[in-house]
């Protein structure tokens, strides 16, 4: 997973975001610093651009991912400009200094991606974020970028 620069420059509002570094500069945006459990997502119209970001605090649970997932993806299914949603868990405490990722997050990824396809929104990424910096758990199952 590309890192993103210490001066990363998300896309503009009008502009398309198209990778993985263009998702984590709107992450950037969001994300508490220093680091909180949370978990942030936003959509992406029919053009890859977005224009809302959110961010549920206290999310501890691994699962919690979860929940999102469904609450947003349900909030965006009568939508008929929203197709892609992209999460971004933060995990500030990994007991790993080499990864934030927890056992099961493959199954996480696997079950939201069912949950977010079930209302008609393919979940682009999910950004799994710590001290060491970021992980997908979609590339340790080996599926490929949604870009």
């Amino acid at each position: 997973m590309p890192q993103p620069p210490t001066r990363c420059r998300p896309p503009h509002a009008s502009q398309p975001i198209r990778s993985s570094l263009d998702a984590i500069g709107v992450v950037s945006l969001a994300i508490h610093r220093p680091l909180e459990f949370e978990t942030i997502g936003f959509f992406l119209d029919d053009h890859s651009r977005s224009n809302t970001i959110t961010v549920v605090t206290g999310t501890t649970e691994p699962d919690s991912v979860l929940a999102v997932a469904e609450c947003l993806s349900l909030a965006a299914a009568d939508s008929p400009t929203l197709c892609g949603l992209v999460l971004a868990t933060i995990r500030p405490d990994s007991d790993n200094d080499l990864s934030a990722m927890l056992p099961g997050d493959i199954d996480r990824w696997v079950e939201a991606n069912s949950i977010v396809e079930a209302h008609g929104i393919e979940l682009i990424e999910w950004f799994v974020v710590g001290r060491a910096g970021v992980d997908c758990p979609r590339e340790l199952l080996g599926d490929p970028e949604r870009w």
